[in-house]
């Protein structure tokens, strides 16, 4: 936001106070209230159902609704019909285990008999708990709160069967009501009366589980992405990401941020593992926000554009806001892909997500539910899914523009060729100590007319730095070799320009053209010397 803007911000946040004045926006996460009369009687809900609505709060007066928008009010005041969980049966039985989820959601921990552990999230969310104790007792707080109604409470229900369909691991999420069970024991205040999605929880052994593709070891990102960065045995499936990051980019999933992604550890070779995605924590799919006049134009002066409406069609530039909260991820991951592993996989999911699997998949929401939305939703997924191939291109080019290449902090050589035309071939290798390739664990061509700048990492271990060819490089090339002893070569005069090597003082070989630019210093940055440093710039529990 400029500071030519900001008069209009404010203002708008005024009217906005004032819009809100009308009537207090009272909130609870719970639709049923606790009961007047305990009973500690072991109750026996086995088939029982509910019917009740997901958040009557939302449905809110017409005044209201034309300056807010409708979004998805209607989803939420609906009644539907709910299965009664019976805490001693579901699943073998479960039990309790502690609280845990995000500020937003309130969600409980549970147990099997075997020790499978299971998640329940509440459908409805407080995200004004974000704000500071003061802040929560304003009209903000209900302006942050009645955002909530921007997501269908039902649309995580319809993924499954798509997620099937295209081949990618996924949870299996499964509408509940929690009565007020004195089985919950001291968290029956917190969660009892509240509609829920109950899951499986992605960590520890998921063999007897085909979504999370029967894996023995479900990691967290912190633990993906450290065995990563420190070990250049292990990597992430890039392909198998990129099918997943299409499926989010298709249902307009605006908050892939690292702590929303488990990793499936698969064997890959001795003492190494290869990382599938499995996507979490489904609530802001078939997002709703710019139906209203206000919060539209706040998203227009830069405030949360990355919250995109689910339309039928997205722009390139509404594409990459999208991605907002998932770029360090796909910097880190989708770089060894060529343009045509993009188009493959985008041809894959295209045709694996056909119009009867659509129209399948939003017969898991709620009938109710369904006859409001399930028409409208499939026509704007199926329009999304015939414009994948160019949803696909356009974000590859902006991942494309600039790069990074990142090694580990055991020892890699990095070979840099630059070809006649002035495109960059970068490879690396996994090394011995003294040099000795063991194999080739990165290969990509960049092309000058995609690519205007290539940053090389080595991080810590003695890493090599070659750079060879006659062509000047139509790309910037930036190194940082990292901790360690690191060797720097260039083969061709022309090399120098446009090549940049950062790196310590400490016992580094330089064997460069009298054109490269080199900086030598101490005072290197935490975030390019090492895999611990590297960490800091991900989002991570």
């Amino acid at each position: 936001m400029t500071r030519s803007n900001q008069p209009l911000y404010f203002l708008l946040l005024a009217i906005i106070g004032l819009s809100a004045c009308s009537k207090r926006f009272t909130h609870t996460v719970r639709q049923v209230p606790q009961p007047a009369a305990h009973t500690s009687n072991t109750p026996n809900y086995t088939d029982s159902t509910i019917t009740v609505a997901a958040g009557t709060h939302y449905d809110r007066s017409g005044l209201h609704t034309f300056f807010y928008g409708k979004h998805y009010r209607a989803a939420w005041a609906t009644p539907v019909t709910v299965p009664v969980l019976d805490i001693g049966t579901a699943h073998g039985g479960l039990k309790p285990t502690g609280l845990g989820g995000s500020r937003q959601t309130i969600s409980l921990r549970l147990e099997d008999s075997t020790g499978t552990q299971y998640v329940l999230r509440s459908l409805d969310k407080e995200p004004a708990s974000a704000l500071s104790e003061k802040l929560q007792q304003s009209y903000l707080a209900d302006v942050v709160r009645d955002a909530t109604s921007a997501t269908n409470p039902y649309a995580a229900l319809a993924l499954p069967h798509m997620a099937k369909a295209i081949g990618i691991y996924h949870l299996e999420p499964e509408l509940v009501y929690v009565p007020h069970d004195p089985r919950l024991g001291k968290y029956k205040d917190e969660v009892g009366g509240m509609l829920a999605l109950l899951e499986r929880h992605p960590s520890d052994n998921q063999s007897d589980y085909a979504p999370m593709g029967n894996a023995e070891k479900v990691k967290s990102s912190r633990s993906a992405i450290e065995e990563r960065l420190k070990d250049n045995d292990s990597y992430f499936d890039a392909r198998a990401f990129l099918r997943a990051r299409l499926f989010d980019m298709l249902i307009g999933d605006w908050s892939r941020h690292e702590d929303n992604w488990r990793w499936a550890e698969l064997p890959y070779q001795d003492k190494a593992y290869t990382y599938k995605p499995i996507p979490r924590d489904r609530d802001n799919i078939f997002y709703k926000i710019d139906d209203g006049p206000l919060l539209w134009t706040l998203q227009r002066f830069g405030v949360k554009s990355h919250f995109q409406t689910f339309k039928p069609h997205i722009s390139a530039k509404q594409l990459e806001k999208l991605n907002t909260s998932g770029r360090n991820l796909d910097e880190l991951i989708l770089t060894q892909l060529q343009w045509q592993d993009w188009q493959e996989i985008a041809d894959s999911v295209q045709q694996a997500l056909t119009d009867k699997v659509i129209d399948e998949a939003f017969t898991a929401m709620p009938e109710p539910i369904a006859n409001l939305y399930a028409s409208q939703l499939g026509s704007n997924l199926k329009s999304r899914r015939n414009d994948l191939p160019q949803m696909a291109r356009n974000y590859y080019e902006t991942l494309s523009r600039e790069v990074q290449v990142v090694g580990t902090d055991k020892h890699e050589r990095f070979e840099v060729e630059v070809l006649d035309n002035g495109d960059v071939r970068v490879q690396v290798y996994k090394t011995q100590k003294d040099g000795d390739v063991e194999q080739r664990i990165y290969d990509r061509l960049f092309h000058a007319k995609e690519t205007k700048q290539l940053e090389l990492y080595g991080l810590n271990g003695e890493d090599h730095f070659i750079l060879s060819g006659k062509a000047l490089p139509k790309l910037k090339i930036k190194i940082w070799g990292g901790a360690s002893e690191d060797s720097y070569k260039t083969k061709g005069d022309k090399l120098g320009k446009n090549i940049y090597i950062h790196d310590t003082l400490y016992r580094n070989e330089l064997d460069v053209s009298k054109s490269t630019h080199v900086e030598l210093d101490n005072d290197q940055k935490a975030q390019t010397f090492d895999a611990e440093g590297w960490l800091l710039r991900y989002y991570l529990d």
